[in-house]
């Protein structure tokens, strides 16, 4: 006998997500919901058991899919009986009026993604493939989960989640031993164990069928679509998604209350699921009005900010007040000394003219997208990162073409479809089915690889200023941590005083990279040039050892060069034509500028034009909603 499915209603704690789906089903305006937690806390087992609490068609989509299964390809019985192309329909079909879920839904193919979303928010889409161009009309709720720790999901198709609920494992005691005496009695006695719940969620279901049928007769007043609208200026989102969906999850929550119009209660607690996602933070001119308002009526305030706070806000607001730092090239240096009593006090272990600064973690940093190869090339390796052609067996069916040479990897399937609208017109000489060279479709297979990291971190003195090394550490093991869940492998080189050194071998071990990061100090000059040409001799030993690497470079640095390759060169000048050679590589690059002050030299900048990098102000990372690394576009 084949066992049925754990009960929505007998999973233990999760009452935010068990609301914010109950909200989804009674509402397929509210645009689906993700639910995001670790692995093993049972948010998968609780949305599956959703199932039951509604009489609607329910797909799962696979990580495996296939574009043909997903929309629909050519009906072949029909092509072959007839000589008719005729759609075969897919599971996006199949879904109409339904639900689609997704499980590990950041696993899911970009495009595969991007198009399920799409479609649920058009109602429809246009199909074109096999010789069929059709539109069709289809509406779904998608209701998706993911793990955090396998990869995060851009902000694009976030937004494009109507509602957003995290789970966390149950911390208490008691807690834990009720999920076990029920999972226990389960597996026991599923069938036992389903009927005590079955009132349950007999309840749950009328409750939200009754919903659904007074959905239509809601309407929302234009005080609260205003109170909509103020929610969502405070959170700062982009775009008006939010606002749509905040409404329409409203609605459902009233429906569930069995009203006919929505009250603010119900914006609240639509909030809750609708803006978490989506928020961002304010620009630093905004953050700073309140206490531009302090400044002008001190006698107002008994006490002053603490100084803790003022120190954290010079750091992320980078107030645009003139700062006396340095005003060329050649006071740089002197700079520098005027620091060295601070960095000594700061650790008095330490050199004198050196420091070691811990990271600063509070640092906000976006999602990091390395632009993909272009062409065919086909690489080697394992990972989660970048999508790759690859010529080996173990890779993912994606589509189907004609070959372009001699292919033992046949797609059947896609060779059948186009051989099979031709039958009726060829001679079968006793075969069922008369396949001809022009049918033959080779597999098109796809897998993940990962990326390696190479950083080049400037350690010299003026990155010790203001504690600006600070920020960058925390930057670094933001980028290792997003590393460690792609599977990446990460190198790093250091240059300050008089030489630059491989201060990390590339590896995949991201926690030595951390202690590795956590240990250097800084301070001295700038060998930038150094820097840079030992960044060229670490990509010529990793393209020596595969030339199919795609290695990526994050430059960090402030551009301040102040020593020469040679005795007699302009540093400047060496750094810029050092940058030229490592241009020729057209690898992706990534140059973060972590210049600031009131005088600004723009060395960094210029340098990241040189090498055609994705360029980067360390103070504005938090404002970006996508790290984007492009490469070098060849000629």
């Amino acid at each position: 006998m084949k066992r049925q499915g754990y009960p929505f209603a007998a999973v233990f704690g999760m009452d935010k997500a068990k609301e914010a789906i109950t909200l989804a089903l009674v509402n397929p305006h509210a645009g689906g919901i993700l639910v995001s937690g670790e692995k093993g806390t049972g948010k998968s087992t609780l949305v599956r058991g959703a199932r039951e609490l509604i009489q609607r068609p329910w797909v799962e989509i696979p990580v495996s899919v296939t574009e043909d299964r997903l929309f629909g390809s050519i009906d072949a019985e029909a092509a072959v009986k007839y000589g008719k192309r005729r759609l075969q329909p897919g599971l996006i079909d199949e879904a109409d009026g339904g639900v689609i879920y997704l499980d590990d839904a950041n696993l899911l193919r970009d495009d595969i993604l991007s198009a399920v979303l799409s479609i649920e928010e058009a109602g429809g889409y246009q199909l074109e493939r096999d010789g069929l161009s059709q539109h069709r009309n289809t509406n779904y709720t998608v209701l998706a989960v993911m793990a955090p720790e396998s990869g995060t999901l851009p902000s694009s198709a976030l937004d494009r989640f109507g509602l957003f609920v995290s789970v966390d494992p149950v911390a208490d005691e008691e807690g834990r031993m009720e999920i076990i005496r029920r999972v226990t009695e389960f597996e026991k006695d599923n069938g036992a164990f389903r009927t005590k719940w079955a009132e349950e969620t007999e309840r749950l279901a009328k409750k939200i069928a009754e919903a659904r049928t007074l959905l239509p007769q809601i309407e929302v007043s234009d005080t609260m679509i205003r109170l909509s609208s103020v929610y969502t200026l405070k959170a700062n989102v982009a775009g008006h998604r939010a606002d749509i969906y905040l409404i329409e999850t409203a609605k459902a929550e009233a429906a569930l209350a069995g009203r006919n119009y929505v009250l603010p209660k119900d914006l609240e607690k639509a909030a809750e699921f609708v803006l978490p996602h989506r928020m961002r933070q304010l620009p630093p001119e905004q953050q700073q009005e309140p206490r531009q308002q302090e400044t002008k009526e001190p006698e107002n305030k008994q006490q002053n900010p603490p100084p803790q706070q003022e120190e954290q806000d010079e750091l992320f607001s980078m107030p645009d007040a003139p700062e006396p730092e340095e005003t060329n090239t050649e006071s740089h240096e002197g700079n520098e000394e005027d620091h060295r009593e601070d960095e000594s006090m700061a650790n008095p272990n330490a050199g004198s003219n050196d420091r070691i600064d811990a990271a600063d973690m509070r640092v906000k940093l976006p999602p990091v997208w390395v632009e993909p190869v272009k062409g065919k090339q086909k690489r080697k390796g394992s990972g989660k990162r970048s999508a790759t052609r690859t010529d080996e067996r173990q890779g993912r069916y994606v589509r189907a073409e004609i070959p372009h040479s001699k292919s033992s990897d046949i797609a059947f399937d896609a060779t059948l479809r186009a051989a099979a609208p031709y039958q009726k017109w060829r001679e079968s000489n006793g075969c069922a089915l008369v396949i001809k060279e022009e049918d033959l479709r080779t597999k098109v297979r796809e897998k993940r690889t990962g990326n390696i990291f190479l950083f080049a971190v400037d350690a010299s003195g003026s990155m010790g200023a203001r504690e600006r090394m600070k920020t960058v550490k925390g930057v670094i093991l933001k980028i290792l941590l997003e590393a460690y869940q792609k599977r990446d492998r990460v190198g790093m080189i250091a240059f300050r005083k008089n030489q630059a050194e491989v201060l990390l071998p590339v590896t995949k071990s991201v926690d030595f990279a951390q202690k590795k990061l956590a240990a250097m100090p800084t301070g001295g000059k700038t060998p930038l040039a150094k820097g840079l040409s030992k960044a060229k001799d670490v990509l010529d030993m990793l393209y020596r050892q595969d030339p199919l690497q795609d290695p990526v470079l994050i430059l960090i640095t402030d551009g301040h060069a102040t020593l020469p390759l040679d005795n007699g060169t302009n540093p400047v000048e060496d750094a810029m034509m050092e940058a030229g050679r490592i241009a020729k590589r057209k690898i992706p690059i990534a140059v973060i500028d972590t210049e600031n002050g009131f005088i600004k030299l723009g060395l960094a900048k210029k340098l990241a034009r040189k090498m055609e990098a994705s360029y980067f102000k360390i103070d504005k990372l938090s404002e970006d909603s996508l790290l984007h690394i492009w490469r070098k576009m060849g000629t």
